[in-house]
């Protein structure tokens, strides 16, 4: 499946520096790295794509990293990029992880963001409880929207970020972009435990410090797995690139470059 994607800066050529290609994670979207992307991309080509069941690309009744592993092999095909650095936030994390372990020779480098090889607890569940109990047909402006999900989900930040989400499938008709029924039914396959060889390419953990996906076990995981891992700890929470995006920028720059 090529996935839907956006190019920033210079249209990556076979002869020219490798593009910078960015995953989303979970309930996010290509969207949510414009502005990064924007800024990298003064420096070299970023490609920022939408993962199957969310944003723009398709949606498929199956939502496994085996199935985005491919999607995105499919989707460097379709743009002729042989070699590329590589760059996944949380769910985006695991799919950059295993795309390394199968297609090594496609990656010159890798950057993992907040995520690590192991199995989680699900924890989204009531995230799209929320999400699934709205109905959409019963809203004309996007603060009503806001403010019914406010109910249930408090921290505003987290809103907005799920908000990103909805646009109007019709004049009169709010929708989502991603596919809740099957990325719901997948939540036990996005957190669980995948097997994963040794992925001997540079590598770069950046993780948030008030997360708990990486600190602890996560990291020792990492290390296990990557054996040229470099580790970069900052000030935040699991959505580290929105705390500290200036932090979170010059760390992947100065790694890619």
């Amino acid at each position: 499946m090529v996935l839907f994607n956006r190019i920033l800066g210079e249209q990556p050529t076979p002869d020219g520096q490798p593009p910078l290609v960015v995953l989303h994670g979970l309930l996010g979207s290509s969207d949510n790295w414009q502005t990064l992307g924007s800024q990298w991309a003064a420096h070299r080509p970023v490609v920022l794509i939408d993962q199957r069941n969310h944003g723009r690309s398709p949606h498929h009744p199956s939502h496994v990293y085996p199935d985005m592993v491919i999607d995105l092999l499919d989707t460097l095909d379709h743009l002729g990029i042989q070699k590329a650095d590589l760059l996944g936030h949380s769910m985006g994390g695991k799919t950059v992880m295993h795309f390394a372990d199968r297609h090594p020779a496609r990656c010159r480098r890798i950057i993992i963001a907040d995520m690590a090889p192991i199995a989680y607890p699900p924890h989204h569940t009531p995230l799209f409880d929320a999400l699934a109990s709205l109905d959409l047909t019963r809203f004309d402006r996007r603060q009503e929207v806001d403010a019914a999900l406010a109910q249930t989900v408090q921290e505003p930040g987290i809103r907005q970020f799920l908000l990103k989400g909805l646009h109007r499938a019709a004049p009169d008709r709010f929708a989502w972009r991603y596919n809740l029924p099957v990325l719901r039914r997948h939540l036990a396959d996005m957190t669980a435990f995948l097997p994963l060889g040794s992925v001997d390419l540079p590598t770069l953990a950046l993780y948030g410090t008030r997360s708990d996906y990486v600190v602890g076990r996560g990291l020792e995981a990492l290390h296990a797995h990557f054996p040229q891992l470099e580790a970069t700890g900052l000030e935040a929470g699991h959505w580290l690139h929105a705390e500290q995006p200036d932090a979170f920028a010059e760390c992947v720059e100065a790694f890619v470059s």
